[in-house]
This record gives structure tokens, C-alpha cells and sequence, in this order.
């Protein structure tokens, strides 16, 4: 399916969603007594502003710490109803034109970031053009994974750049105040693609690469690409972290892990309809079937 017709058809799912009035009932039912966790990427400040000031005006944006705080003492009662957590991965260099609309609507997101990539002219891997290949080298041995892009697309994860992916300290020490930084590993590998001795190297390493270079102590994780294994989880509690955030699709209540805290991956450029209809999760599940339906065919 080609990107336009695959975009085409997102649009037309979500007006219908839209007209159908499934986001109010989705709000009022199943978003009352849970707490979504939102997820972006790299999305641009006028797309953020428009999200937040909705987000606003319809539900109660609430920290992640609070959330993990309430996981862990089994109580809702001080969560607000129809309750949102802003996550944002990767700590792409754009990020830091939110902080004034982070600022304006007094709300504090949780940055996690690549802590061996942030402050350098380093890539990050997955940004290379033909997305087929990058959901084929999601699935391989991160060895062979890593051999790969230095054969075919000449990236080395150390390879300084003329310009700049990723968010620098100067910039996160000023956004410090008002932004929950958090570590997503050092690289961006998929970890259970990883040795146990890589994955360890990874999740310990950006806990403290980031605790030194701000001075903060980190005990929020999320695990690139939203995968991981009993392994990762295991290896997050050693490392001292309270919660860890996936990209398993859906809501939060009082018994979700907190090392497995749900999420929904809103769209960098949705707007406002397509943003109300991926707060549903019907875009994205529509989405995961069909994309399981075209790795069958091709595999």
C-alpha cells in the first residue's frame, strides 16, 4: 500500500470515528478511571500546540511520576479523571522548540532519551529512508543488525555528522525545569535482539550516563521500539528503575505493571480529527492488523 493511499485511508477512518462520536464515549467510559500514556517522536510544536490546548480542554494532564506513584501504592484517589501522560522519545533536537508551549500550558512531559547520541553529531540508526529495511533489521541480531547499516548505508553508531539529530545538554539543562528526562537506552538497539552483556551495557549505561550529565537520578526507563522480554524487565528492576514504558497498545489502571506501562502512539502530524481519533487506539489497531496481514504476504 503506498503512503498516500495509506494516509488517504487513515484520514477516512478517522472522520468516521469522528462523526461516529467514538472519541467522546471513549473519554467518558473507558478514559475516566485510567490513564492514557501518549506517545511522540519528533512532533513539530504547531501540531504540539494544538494537542495540548484539546488535551487541555478535555482531560487532566498529570505527570508520569504520579501515575507510577499511584501504581505503586494501589491508589487512584488523587488521579484526576480522564487522566493523560505527554511522553515523547528518542530526545530528537526539534524537542526543544516545545519547551515554550510545555512552559504556557504549565504541564511536564517525560523526555526519554539516547543518552550516547544526545549532546553529538551522532544518527540515529533508524532514521535511514527505506522503511521496509528498518522493520527487517528490527528483527535481527543486533551483531547483524549493526553490520548491516555499515555495509549498506555506511552508519557507524559513532560516526559524527555534520548535522545534528539529537538534543544537546545546553538545551536539556534549560528545559530541565519543566521536563522529566529519562533515559532510552544508550544507541537505540532492540533489546531482546541484544546479548544479555549488550542489553545490561545499554540499560545501566544510560542511567548513568544521563544522572551525570544532569545530576538528576533517573527511575523511569522505556524500551526502544516498545519491545522487551521478561529478560529487560528483570535486568530494568536490577538497574534501580521503578517503572518502564512499552508501546503495548491501551490504557492504565491501578493493576498495570509498572514495568510494563501501556501506551498510545499518536501520529507527529496528526491533526486535530486524525489526533482525537488515535486517542480511540482504533487508527492504530486498524494499522497492526494490516501491517501483520503485509509481513505474511512477504515473508
Amino acid at each position: 500500500m503506498s503512503y498516500r493511499l495509506a494516509n488517504f485511508a487513515k484520514n477516512a477512518i478517522s472522520v468516521a470515528i469522528y462523526l461516529l462520536g467514538i472519541p467522546l464515549l471513549i473519554r467518558e467510559w473507558i478514559c475516566r478511571n485510567r490513564v492514557a500514556i501518549l506517545l511522540y517522536h519528533d512532533v513539530q510544536p504547531e501540531v504540539f500546540t494544538r494537542h495540548i490546548a484539546y488535551l487541555s480542554r478535555h482531560y487532566a494532564i498529570i505527570s508520569l511520576e504520579t501515575l507510577v506513584s499511584a501504581i505503586y501504592k494501589k491508589d487512584f484517589s488523587e488521579i484526576p479523571p480522564k487522566s493523560v501522560v505527554i511522553t515523547i522519545d528518542d530526545g530528537h533536537a526539534g524537542n526543544f522548540a516545545l519547551l515554550p508551549i510545555i512552559k504556557q500550558y504549565r504541564i511536564c512531559p517525560t523526555i526519554y532519551v539516547c543518552t550516547q547520541i544526545i549532546n553529538t553529531h551522532r544518527h540515529f540508526w533508524f532514521r535511514i529512508p527505506d522503511r521496509s529495511k528498518k522493520v527487517r533489521l528490527k528483527k535481527l541480531p543486533n551483531a547483524k543488525r549493526l553490520k548491516l547499516l555499515k555495509q549498506e548505508n555506511n552508519f557507524k553508531p559513532k560516526k559524527e555528522y555534520q548535522d545534528r539529530q539529537a538534543l544537546n545538554i545546553a538545551e536539556m539543562k534549560e528545559m530541565r525545569q519543566d521536563v522529566d528526562f529519562q533515559p532510552h537506552t544508550r544507541f537505540h538497539p532492540i533489546l531482546p535482539q541484544c546479548t544479555e552483556t549488550e542489553c545490561k551495557q545499554e540499560i545501566r549505561g544510560s542511567k548513568t550516563d544521563l544522572e551525570k550529565y544532569l545530576g538528576i537520578e533517573c527511575l523511569h526507563f522505556s524500551y526502544p521500539n516498545g519491545d522487551y522480554t521478561e529478560r529487560e524487565i528483570e535486568i530494568v528492576k536490577a538497574e534501580g528503575f521503578r517503572s518502564a514504558r512499552t508501546t503495548d497498545l491501551g490504557w492504565n489502571s491501578i493493576n498495570t505493571s509498572p514495568y510494563k506501562l501501556k501506551a498510545i502512539s499518536i501520529s507527529d502530524d496528526a491533526g486535530l480529527i486524525c489526533f482525537r481519533a488515535e486517542l480511540t487506539t482504533i487508527p492504530q489497531r486498524l494499522g497492526k492488523w494490516v501491517n501483520s496481514l503485509l509481513w505474511r504476504k512477504t515473508n
